[in-house]
């Protein structure tokens, strides 16, 4: 044991005090000179030193011990100085305690103190102040590190202080070789010309060739960059595989192909459009194949001229902006018209529905389903729960007609009647959280869909035929083709026939808008039906109080970028979403407004009508925000927000795809 002398236990301070007592008891003898008295403070004084000594040895002898454990320790065991890992211990406020050399070296150049106060901040909100594993990813000069360590509580007197012994592991070389994994991944890809057909329509038989190699050239020279496998499996299809790498490239560039490709002629009358559907996620070569026919179909089902990529189970549209081109065979509509046959004939009973809040159209195609499926002997319904969009007189008709009027059933009415063998036909929509009843369609199993808008990415899945056409106007044109194909056996009664016509007008706004020559062949259809086109034109007219209440809207609209006009419909309308389509309808009447849209708020969800003349493409901007339809009409539904953060949100997707298209 170590000797210890007389002054390193009586210390300065306490000499000072032994010293004070022995005057103040010399002071006291004096004043009071008696033998007993003396000998009595001699006594006093003499175990008060020796009292002072053994304990103060005692402490000296503890601290000594235990400085000799310390500094023993440090020098037996210098791991925790010289750990490899950059290490610091610091406390819940980011005050550093200790560190090592090598977090020294790390932070060389940056402000220690202040990096670790913003970590612990973060790490304050991610853990309790609990015993707790630490374990967190940081950027430190370019390098990539992990962070581990544990937090510990310390009892003080004050109360309990957190501190944390933090270990820096650097894991950049770890992701450099995890990206090289990733990026060496394979993408499978189709690219389709979509017009192949139509471009050689009318060519002669020497451009053909040319016009063909000109288009499989142009795709050559784009995709060559990557290095890939590019090869022709059909005269109008390609098939891509290349590093997962080059997605970046090609979104960066928002596949500035699809523009390129237009520019091909060689005695083509129209341009030449292409899709590709692209897969990145895990999966085996065959199902990425697959995957990518998948994708392309999307693509096609959306109007084609666009890339769809499918990322994690999702998909990602690029393009689309090109106004969808018709096609003017019926081959489809008549091979849906022999499916839809079958399995209405293999099913026990028929639910039609459309999209919440029913509109004209919606209600038009329901019926036209309803009839097809009562022509072949089957007891049907279509949902309604009471919620629409200027039908209120239509629907009033079909109640109160002899032959309609238990057409028309709510959800909670047609639930029950509900078994395996139930088909549901879903009309005017492709989205599973658009329909008009969820609760039909998780029960029902058997599923036909029949719509116009593009295709999005939260449509219905489990659907066995879906009959989905972009270009045609409305879904009540599809409905009336399938009825011109299929083997009625019943007479169609003129008041369904007026749904369907009602449901065209409305779409095509009395056929100036997304109409072709299948659009008047359907109405001519119907007109033979004995539609009163007069009767449908007046159902649509609006009062006195709408047309004030859309004047007002157009009043207070607000003008961006020159020719897009954003509106908002006052509180206390009596019919707001009525009023908010017709309002985006009758601002592109103004002069030089080319896009209009329009809000309102409705039960906690704002609603939005979008409008185009054809330039720019409402489909896709309402799509960023959940909504869905086509390149001139469009809406969406937001849930859970305040109108002017919607209108935000509307704006900055404005802006996001016009600058796509720059």
């Amino acid at each position: 044991m170590r000797k210890i002398k007389f002054n390193d236990v009586f210390v300065p301070k306490y000499r000072t005090y032994l010293i004070i007592i022995f005057l103040l008891l010399l002071t006291a003898c004096a004043a009071f000179p008696k033998p007993l008295m003396f000998l009595i403070s001699i006594v006093l004084y003499a175990f008060v030193l020796i009292f002072t000594y053994r304990k103060n040895v005692a402490m000296r002898e503890r601290v000594i011990n235990n400085m000799d454990s310390f500094i023993f320790k440090l020098k037996t065991d210098e791991s925790i100085l010289n750990f490899p890992l950059p290490s610091v211990i610091l406390t819940d406020q980011g005050e550093i305690l200790w560190n090592n050399d090598s977090f020294e070296l790390l932070f060389k150049g940056l402000n220690k103190q202040k990096f670790m106060e913003n970590i612990i901040k973060e790490l304050n909100e991610e853990y309790d102040d609990k015993f707790a594993e630490i374990d967190k990813e940081i950027n430190i000069h370019d390098r990539h590190y992990r962070i581990l360590g544990n937090l510990v509580n310390i009892k003080k007197r004050t109360g309990k202080e957190t501190a944390m012994m933090l270990y820096f592991i650097d894991r950049t070389e770890y992701y450099r070789l995890f990206k090289s994994f990733e990026d060496a991944k394979d993408c499978v890809g189709i690219i389709m010309i979509d017009n192949y057909e139509e471009l050689l329509q009318g060519m002669s038989d020497a451009d053909m060739p040319q016009l063909v190699a000109n288009i499989e050239r142009q795709l050559r020279e784009w995709f060559a960059f990557t290095g890939g496998i590019f090869t022709k499996i059909d005269r109008s299809r390609f098939l891509i595989v290349f590093d997962k790498k080059f997605i970046k490239a090609f979104t960066d560039s928002k596949f500035e192909i699809l523009d390129v490709i237009k520019e091909v002629s060689t005695g083509n009358k129209i341009p030449v459009t292409i899709s590709i559907g692209i897969v990145t996620d895990d999966e085996t070569k065959n199902e990425k194949f697959q995957g990518a026919i998948s994708a392309i179909d999307v693509a096609l089902s959306r109007g084609g001229d666009q890339v769809v990529i499918k990322k994690d189970g999702k998909y990602n549209f690029f393009g689309g902006n090109t106004k969808e081109v018709e096609k003017r065979t019926k081959v489809k509509s008549r091979v849906i018209a022999q499916g839809l046959q079958e399995l209405i004939l293999g099913s026990s009973n028929v639910v039609v529905m459309g999209h919440k809040n029913m509109d004209a159209d919606s209600l038009g195609a329901a019926m036209g389903a309803y009839v097809l499926a009562t022509s072949y002997g089957k007891s049907a319904h279509v949902v309604y729960n009471n919620k629409g969009v200027g039908i209120d007189e239509l629907c009033k008709k079909v109640v109160t007609s002899d032959k309609l009027s238990d057409v028309i059933m709510t959800e909670e009415a047609l639930l029950p009647t509900i078994d395996k063998d139930t088909l549901l036909i879903v009309v005017d929509t492709h989205k599973k959280d658009l329909v008009e009843s969820s609760a039909i369609l998780e029960k029902v199993s058997k599923i036909v869909v029949i719509d116009h808008h593009r295709r999005g990415s939260d449509a219905i899945e489990n659907a066995i035929l879906t009959f989905q056409e972009v270009y045609a106007s409305s879904a009540s044109e599809l409905v009336t083709e399938i009825l011109q194909y299929s083997e009625i056996k019943t007479e169609i009664p003129t008041l369904v026939a007026e749904c369907l016509y009602a449901g065209i007008l409305t779409d095509t706004k009395n056929f100036t808008q997304k109409t072709g020559v299948r659009t008047f062949e359907a109405a001519a259809y119907l007109k033979k039906l004995g539609v009163d086109v007069a009767m449908i034109n007046k159902l649509f007219q609006n009062d006195v109080d709408t047309y004030v209440a859309i004047a007002d809207v157009i009043r207070n609209c607000e003008i961006l970028f020159g020719n897009i006009a954003i509106a908002i419909c006052p509180k206390g309308l009596e019919n707001p979403v009525a009023i908010t389509g017709s309002s985006a309808d009758e601002l592109l009447n103004l002069n030089s407004i080319e896009t209009s849209f329009v809000l309102c708020e409705v039960d906690g969800k704002v609603h939005i009508s979008g409008r185009s003349s054809g330039k720019i493409n409402v489909q896709v901007i309402l799509e960023k925000l959940g909504g869905g339809g086509h390149a001139l009409i469009a809406a969406a539904q937001v849930e859970g927000m305040a109108i002017e953060e919607v209108k935000k949100m509307l704006i900055e997707s404005i802006k996001e795809t016009l600058s796509n298209k720059e």
